[in-house]
Formats: C-alpha cells, sequence, structure tokens
C-alpha cells in the first residue's frame, strides 16, 4: 500500500499557493531571470563563462520535475500517479532548482566584475580599453634584412682606410612582460615586465615620466613575484604615494590603487590577474 505524503506548510505553498498555481512559479521566474541575465551579460561582454552559464542552465532543469509532479500528481495527489512515491524528492528539487541559478548568477558577476572578452578569448580588464594580449599579437615583426650582392657586400664592409669605426653599443634584449600595467590619466598604459620595473625621469628606466621635473632620475621600482606586486621609493627629493600615503617601505599593490610619483605624476595600478 502506498504511505501518505508527508507534507508541511512549505510543500503544501509550494504546490497549491498562489490561488493554486503554485508557489513553484516564483522560483521558476527566479531561476529564468538568472538564466537570461547571465547569458546576455557573458554575450554583450564576449566573455568566456562557459562553466557559469552551463552550471545556471542546468540548476534551472531541476525545476522541471516539480512542474510535471504539479500539473500530474492533482489536487489532492493522486496516490495511483507514478511520481507520487518521489514527491519529496521532486520537492527539494525543485527548490534547489529556484534557489541555486540566483546565487551562481551572484558568483558570475562576483567574478567578472569590470571585465570584458575579446574574440579570441581572452579576459581583460575593461579599463585598458583594449585587449593587451591581441595587441601584444598584432606588433608588427622587425623590418627583413636587405640581402646585397657581393660586390656591395664587399663595398659596404670594407670603408675607406682613412675612416674610422665607431664602436655600436649593444641593443640590450626586451625584458619579459607580465599581465600588469600602470594606467595614466590620460589613458595611456605602461605594462611591467617580470621581475623589477625601475620608474623615473631617466631614459635609463623601463618607464620614463621625462615631463616632470618632480620626479627622481630613478624614483621607485614595481618588483614582480609570483604575480604579486612591491612598490618601493628609492629615496628621491619628492616622496612616493599610493593612495595619498606616503611610501616609507615597501608596499603590496591591489588592483585599482591610485599611485602618485612625484607632484604631478598619477597612475592606477591594474592586473588582469585575479
Amino acid at each position: 500500500m502506498t504511505q501518505p505524503i508527508v507534507t508541511n506548510q512549505f510543500f503544501e505553498w509550494f504546490y497549491y499557493g498562489l490561488n493554486g498555481l503554485g508557489g513553484w512559479f516564483i522560483f521558476l521566474l527566479l531561476a529564468l531571470a538568472a538564466v537570461i541575465v547571465v547569458l546576455y551579460d557573458s554575450s554583450r561582454r564576449r566573455l568566456p563563462a562557459i562553466g557559469w552559464r552551463m552550471g545556471i542552465i542546468i540548476t534551472a532543469l531541476l525545476l522541471i520535475p516539480a512542474i510535471l509532479y504539479r500539473f500530474t500528481i492533482g489536487d489532492p495527489p493522486n496516490p495511483n500517479s507514478p511520481l507520487y512515491d518521489f514527491s519529496e524528492i521532486i520537492f527539494y528539487l525543485g527548490i534547489l532548482g529556484g534557489v541555486l541559478p540566483p546565487v551562481l548568477a551572484i558568483g558570475y558577476f562576483v567574478s567578472y566584475t569590470g571585465m570584458m572578452g575579446c574574440p579570441q578569448g581572452h579576459v581583460y580588464e575593461a579599463s585598458l580599453g583594449q585587449c593587451p594580449e591581441c595587441a601584444r599579437l598584432m606588433t608588427p615583426p622587425p623590418s627583413p634584412i636587405a640581402v646585397y650582392p657581393p660586390q656591395q657586400i664587399q663595398q659596404v664592409v670594407s670603408p675607406p682606410a682613412q675612416a674610422v669605426q665607431q664602436p655600436t653599443a649593444p641593443i640590450p634584449p626586451a625584458k619579459p612582460k607580465t599581465q600588469a600595467w600602470l594606467v595614466a590619466q590620460d589613458g595611456h598604459s605602461y605594462q611591467l615586465n617580470l621581475g623589477e620595473t625601475l620608474i623615473g625621469r631617466s631614459s635609463q628606466n623601463d618607464i620614463q615620466f621625462s615631463g616632470d621635473t618632480t620626479l627622481s632620475r630613478q624614483h621607485a621600482k614595481i618588483v614582480e613575484q609570483n604575480g604579486h606586486f612591491q612598490l618601493v621609493d628609492l629615496g628621491g627629493k619628492n616622496h612616493t604615494r599610493v593612495n595619498d600615503h606616503v611610501v616609507r617601505q615597501p608596499v603590496l599593490l591591489e588592483p585599482d590603487d591610485e599611485i602618485q610619483f612625484g607632484d604631478n605624476t598619477v597612475v592606477r595600478f591594474v592586473t588582469s590577474r585575479r
């Protein structure tokens, strides 16, 4: 003999509340809203959030057994229905199907706040204006070396006897970059190095602000280690500030920190690492 369903007030409201429509309808609206908002937002910002999209859609589908149950079991419940013995399981699945999609939607927006995607699938800070990875890949290669006939090579390689050959300084190799930038107020961005990035007025620095005479020749440096960035003031005549606080000891930078070198140069620290 089939055992009667053990119910409570919430169970009754979930299936038969709202003048017989059932409270499940509210859970359905919440799930649909979460699915639509995440699908629209991820498409608009071109974010490769396939895991979040699939998770929200799959959890929303948990409501389907509850909807089928409501329209097949009858009111009062028909003990002869094949779904009668699974009433409690279907009830809890329906609750999860209405609650989990909004929770996952909140997690999605927290994870991708201020981020954008590009057609190549890269994710970057929207404040940069363009994908730095794509910009790096689109940089034109160096011009090819011209090939001369042997006679011209002889003429080029053999200068006149009276000419004095000046030694040429070797070009230093380019330093490897990391996914972090200093973004100036005019929108210009300076990509930081892996390891150490020197900042100051001199052309010997990795990042040069030659127009600001309040900066020292070597004013500060940013040291990267395992994805963490530490700002060090090099003791110039004018201070370095982070979020209006004078840097007296090395400071660990956080995304969107405002950095002021000297009196006039203000930048914002941006990183795509989360």
